[in-house]
């Protein structure tokens, strides 16, 4: 061999060897460098691997040794053993090739006093190849232990990867649990509380959140797609997401699921109202031509706001085009309010006395229904106790146990929801039936002190849409404001309260049609209301914040 040969350097180390061993890539380095020295050949360049890289990531490095090599004539390459160059046959065989590509090419193997070159013997070929595929066995291994790892983790509820922005490990190697970061994590609550509320976007998110000092874990600012992963990971409400599957967590949830579903819909919503526009108008959006079923355009014309069908070619030619003015439109909302509400107090409160006495019957037949779904959840888990023993014991055939246990699981799962939505959502609608009078009749105060954002959402809870035609509006009612609209205009028309009243029962508030009370009442128990508020809670938040317009009193 002549001196001076050019070679090239490449080491390869795992994390887990430098924290176990202390050995690193530098120690590597030098060992290659004084072989190098003392066989007479010069080192032109070194490719470190840190097997933390990728997979795609370390391909790419070796891809990158070659291509070197063969630019810069290079035919020495230099490794401390043989699985630090290759762990697969794939690159072996590019080795091969390469060596035998052109004589005088030859990779060393410092460690193991090993040298694969055209002119390697046949036997040393055997004990190469062998040698790669017990590399190729090693990485395949520890792949597999690394997911049994895995998997057992998260079956002990943590998650098994790098903790999420809003929380921080804690704990000795191989025993780190995680916990919230007092500095992040009511930042990423405020980052959920943002884009519920419907009046921020994630870009004003980001922004909101750099100003608030939010940084990524390299110290940069939030992408707009971070904000969207975070929005999107159920990791902060208690789950953790991994290869598809949602697993219980152990770790304390930032967030309630309840937020996190309410931000899910905002986000897979077809359209989005835009809040930060430079004209931001009160009725956007919200009505349609009868004429040609456009949505109607607002402008400014010296300072009176008008609204008509689009100029979009498609409906320039719309018989029934009608420049309405925003007032117009607002004095008969307006009106539309005192259709669909009780006209007094006193109608109110009568309402409100006899819903309390339905809720009441209703809380009854919900034990009773609570007791049943109970005894059959219970019958449900002694079933699959009984399955798993008979499969643990041999008892019953095996394949026929999974089967049964999967249909046990499944129907407790099954009645869990169910017993969720007696619990939950049963007490939602209960008040929710009795709010929406009260919305109704306190429509007109809250509108008149209302921010556009508050008006828009007011009519949202009673309008599904709005027709012009020429200047006169019609408006598509939604299911609770069709009840409303049902049942008020007949009660109010016929309410006369009794002057003296002994209890709820005896407040009939009407003379001889006990017939219509019984009617309405009937109504009342079976309305579909988990239609009409398909999610009751976000429903009841946002009727109470309305409410509170009028309930206290505006900061000056």
């Amino acid at each position: 061999m002549k001196d001076n040969k050019k070679a090239v350097i490449i080491c390869r180390v795992s994390s887990r060897e430098q924290e176990n061993t202390g050995y690193s890539l530098e120690a590597q380095e030098k060992l290659l460098k004084e072989y190098a020295s003392n066989t007479g050949m010069s080192v032109v360049k070194v490719f470190k691997i840190s097997e933390s890289a990728s997979g795609k990531m370390v391909r790419k490095k070796f891809s990158e040794m070659m291509k070197y090599v063969n630019r810069n004539k290079v035919d020495l390459i230099l490794c401390e053993k043989i699985d630090r160059l290759t762990r697969n046959m794939k690159d072996a065989s590019v080795i091969n090739d390469w060596v035998h590509g052109k004589d005088g090419r030859e990779v060393h193997f410092v460690k193991e006093n090993f040298i694969v070159s055209r002119n390697t013997r046949a036997h040393e070929n055997l004990v190469w190849d062998m040698k790669v595929a017990v590399a190729r066995f090693y990485t395949n291994n520890l792949s597999e232990e690394v997911r049994k790892g895995q998997k057992e983790k998260i079956a002990q509820g943590w998650f098994p990867g790098r903790s999420p922005l809003g929380y921080k490990s804690v704990g000795v190697h191989g025993h780190k649990t995680l916990v919230l970061d007092e500095k992040t994590a009511p930042l990423i609550k405020e980052i959920f509380d943002l884009y519920a509320s419907g009046n921020h976007s994630v870009l004003s998110i980001r922004q909101k959140m750099y100003e608030r000092g939010l940084r990524s874990t390299t110290g940069g600012s939030l992408s707009a797609s971070m904000i969207h992963r975070y929005l999107q990971n159920p990791f902060y409400y208690g789950a953790i997401k991994w290869r598809d599957e949602l697993y219980p967590g152990k770790h304390e949830p930032i967030i309630s699921k309840h937020l996190f579903d309410k931000v899910q819909s905002l986000l897979k919503r077809k359209m989005i109202s835009r809040i930060y526009t430079k004209h931001n108008y009160l009725f956007k959006g919200k009505i349609f031509c009868e004429g040609c079923r456009g949505m109607l355009t607002w402008e400014n014309q010296k300072g009176i706001l008008y609204g008509h069908c689009s100029n979009h070619p498609k409906y320039r030619n719309c018989p029934k085009k009608t420049y309405i003015k925003q007032k117009q439109v607002e004095e008969q909302i307006y009106t539309i309010f005192g259709k669909i509400a009780p006209k007094n107090e006193a109608v109110l409160q009568w309402i409100e006395e006899l819903i309390k006495e339905e809720n009441a019957e209703e809380v009854k037949l919900k034990e009773i229904e609570l007791k049943k779904l109970n005894t059959q959840f219970e019958n449900a888990k002694r079933r699959k106790v009984k399955y798993f023993e008979a499969k643990i014991n041999k008892e019953v055939d095996a394949e026929y146990c999974d089967l049964k246990i999967k249909e046990c699981k499944e129907e407790e799962g099954s009645l869990k929801s169910a017993l969720e939505k007696v619990t939950s959502q049963g007490e939602y609608f209960q008040e929710l039936r009795m709010i929406i009078h009260e919305l109704a009749f306190k429509a007109r105060e809250i509108y008149e002190k209302a921010t556009i954002e508050e008006k828009r959402l007011l009519m949202s809870q009673l309008f599904s849409k709005i027709t012009q035609d020429g200047y006169e509006i019609w408006p598509e009612f939604n299911l609770a404001a069709e009840y409303l609209l049902k049942w008020m205009p007949r009660l109010n028309a016929n309410f006369e309260p009794q002057k003296s009243v002994v209890s709820p029962m005896q407040f009939y508030g009407f003379d001889g049609i006990h017939s219509l009370l019984r009617a309405w009442r009937n109504d009342l128990r079976t309305y579909i209301w988990y239609m009409t508020f398909p999610k009751p809670r976000d429903s009841l938040d946002d009727i109470k914040g309305l409410l509170s317009i009028i309930r206290l009193p505006k900061p000056t």
